[in-house]
Parts: structure tokens; C-alpha cells; sequence
């Protein structure tokens, strides 16, 4: 009998967000292809994330360690942590610290080392960062990015799984993320999902949303920027905003003494099924990011066949082809935003022939590709 591969994936924290949700769809790839996974979680944790990891047949560790540990420490306890484990492969979850957990998995002993970076190399990063990611690659059997834009701006070059037979993996690849497809759309068209249509609308109004983190890198600051220049010329628009975030009462304060933020909902956090349906209320999804790794909030909302319009930023820009299946504006350009708003808005056809070709793309992200290639880095038989 084939013995079950142990595989423990390490990751800071357990919050509601693109990565965690992103690391939950491997783990449950990785059960579903025969693979016993644990999660390590070293710092902060939502309960309700743990508890989706642990109905989707993942055991976690919660480590509850302080952000403020020291580094020495840290890749101490770490070490043992997965030592005690007993792992097969680790899979290293590259978000700040993660070369401490690569070097730890290796002062563990683990046979192979994994590690998957979600965020490009960007303006906001010292050149010191790009030295000790691919320094820190240098001890990982493969290292993976979400996103081919993503690899280039570390590593140069890029190239995605597909494009190599398993038994000739390189050293880094593109494994991009993937969206439930089907499962978007049946929350998006629920009883559920009608009825927070019937409570954001308003007859004759057309609602722009935003799902995401409200944190700089996501940009709703410029969004709020732009919305303001729009209602000056069209009074019958509103914005949905879903989403959390440090940022979220610095934007408070910063605009609602505003005149039209009367024209804005702060939905705030919500599940991810809550967000999903959430898409039934909205006419068009904004994604005004800085910087983006992958762009996951675009195929959701391109899944629930809604018009797109988002920066140019990293990974977005392998999603969508501007004017085909979503539209794009320059990065950090409000003018260009607002642009693309008001040709939203004001022209339904354009709408319609971008949602339609919106989801012939978002399934070409479908988790089942993923779970193909996620079994292709593992060599994990699918029965």
C-alpha cells in the first residue's frame, strides 16, 4: 500500500483574505488527491477561517506566537514545531517572514521545501527584499508564484507549470490562482443574493462595487478619489463597498464629510459566500490595486458575469485583455479611472459584450485547472 503523504503548509496568519483563501483551495486539492495536510500557523488567526480549513478535512496548528518575537526565536520554535510534525514536503506560504519559515522547514530536516510568494516585487519593497526571496528560493526544491507578472518582477524570467513536463519542474513557475466558478455563480444568482439586490438598488441608479482589503496597496482611496469626480456628471451612480481593513476608518474619516458619500454603502467584512452573493447587487466591479500579485477579486466578479474594470497592476493584467473581456486603466491614474467609470456607466452595450466574454475568461481560472496543476507539483496520483 502506497503511503499517504504528510504535507504542512506554513503561513502567518489565518485572516480573511486572498492568500488564506487561496491556501485553502490547495489543501483541499491536496486532500482530494489522497495527501494528509496540516497548516502551521505561527501568528494571528480568525476562528472562522480555522473552521473552514478544519471542515475541509485540513488539521491546524495554531501557534499563537506574538508578531513581535524575535527572529532567532521565531525559526527555533518554527524549526520544531514542524520537526514534531513529521512532514514529507513542506510548503512555505512566502508572506512576511517567510524566509524564516523556509530556513526553519530546512533546520527541520524536511525532505523537499515548496514555497509560493503572492505578491510582485513593487516600488514599496527595498532591493533587500528581491536579494533574500531568491536567496531564500535557493533552499526550496520549487518556488511558485501566483502570477507569471509576479515571478518576472522577482526572479526576471517566468514561464508557467503547464508549459514544462513534472518530471522537468524548474526551480520557479507560475501556478495561478483559481475561483470556484460555478460555485460564484450560484451564489451570485441565489434567493440569498436577489434579496441583497432588492436592498442596495435603488430604480435608475447604477452601482459600481468594490470587494477586497481596504489597506494602500488596494487602492480605495483612489476609488473614493474618482467616484467624487463622477457624480459631478452622473448623480444616479452608487458604490458598494465589501470589505475590511486597516485602512477602513482613515477612509471613513478622510470622506464622509463629503456630500456624496451619501452615495456609498460600507458594507464592511464579510464570509466569502457573503461576498459572492453581495455581486447580485452591482452593475460593474472595480479593482483599483497599486500593486496586485494575482487579481482574485477580478475572476470572482467576472465569474458572476460582471463587467471589470481594474489597474494594470501585476497579475490583472494577465486576467483581463482591455476592451475584450474587462477594461483597464493605468495604475495609480484616478483621471484614467474615472475615464473608465464613466464609459461603464454610460454605455450598456459595451457592458454587456464584456460580461459575456468576463466569463468565458474567469473559466479558464477554474479551481479544476488548479487542482490539475497543483497535482502535477506534487506528483500525487489522482486516485
Amino acid at each position: 500500500m502506497k503511503k499517504v503523504r504528510h504535507v504542512v503548509i506554513t503561513i502567518p496568519c489565518l485572516n480573511r483574505g486572498g492568500t488564506e483563501m487561496q491556501t485553502l483551495s490547495m489543501a483541499k486539492a491536496l486532500v482530494f488527491s489522497g495527501c494528509r495536510v496540516s497548516v502551521l500557523c505561527f501568528f494571528e488567526h480568525d476562528g472562522s477561517i480555522v473552521d473552514e480549513y478544519r471542515a475541509a478535512g485540513v488539521d491546524v496548528v495554531l501557534m499563537n506566537m506574538l508578531r513581535c518575537v524575535r527572529q532567532l526565536s521565531l525559526v527555533v520554535r518554527l524549526s520544531a514545531a514542524i520537526r514534531g510534525l513529521g512532514p514529507d514536503i513542506v510548503h512555505v506560504q512566502y508572506m512576511t517572514p517567510g524566509a524564516i519559515a523556509i530556513a526553519a522547514a530546512r533546520l527541520a530536516g524536511a525532505r523537499r521545501v515548496f514555497a509560493t510568494v503572492h505578491q510582485p516585487y513593487s516600488l514599496w519593497h527595498s532591493p533587500i527584499w528581491k536579494l533574500l526571496l531568491r536567496s531564500s528560493a535557493l533552499l526550496c526544491d520549487h518556488f511558485i508564484a501566483v502570477s507569471l507578472a509576479a515571478e518576472s518582477s522577482w526572479f526576471g524570467s517566468c514561464r508557467d507549470i503547464d508549459e514544462v513536463p513534472a518530471s522537468m519542474l524548474p526551480r520557479h513557475f507560475t501556478v495561478h490562482n483559481a475561483v470556484d466558478v460555478s460555485r460564484v455563480r450560484a451564489l451570485a444568482a441565489s434567493e440569498d443574493a436577489a434579496a441583497l439586490r432588492s436592498r442596495y438598488r435603488e430604480p435608475g441608479c447604477f452601482v459600481f462595487g468594490y470587494v477586497g482589503r481596504l489597506s494602500h496597496e488596494k487602492g480605495a482611496d483612489m476609488l473614493f478619489d474618482a467616484f467624487e469626480l463622477l457624480v459631478q456628471h452622473h448623480v444616479a451612480v452608487r458604490l458598494l463597498v465589501i470589505g475590511d481593513g486597516p485602512e477602513r476608518a482613515a477612509l471613513e474619516e478622510r470622506y464622509r464629510v463629503r456630500s456624496w458619500w451619501r452615495f456609498v454603502t460600507m458594507a464592511g467584512g464579510q464570509e466569502w459566500e457573503s461576498a459572492m452573493r453581495h455581486f447580485a447587487a452591482m452593475d460593474a466591479v472595480v479593482v483599483p490595486s497599486r500593486f496586485e500579485g494575482f487579481g482574485l477579486s477580478a475572476v470572482e466578479a467576472m465569474a458572476a458575469s460582471l463587467p471589470v474594470l481594474a489597474s494594470d497592476a501585476g497579475g490583472l493584467s494577465e486576467i483581463i485583455a482591455d476592451g475584450r473581456n474587462g477594461l483597464l486603466f493605468e495604475t495609480g491614474s484616478v483621471p484614467a479611472l474615472v475615464a473608465g467609470m464613466e464609459r461603464l456607466c454610460s454605455e450598456p452595450e459595451t457592458r454587456r459584450r464584456l460580461a459575456s466574454e468576463a466569463v468565458r475568461r474567469a473559466a479558464g481560472f477554474d479551481i479544476e485547472h488548479f487542482n490539475r496543476k497543483i497535482r502535477k507539483l506534487y506528483n500525487t496520483p489522482t486516485s
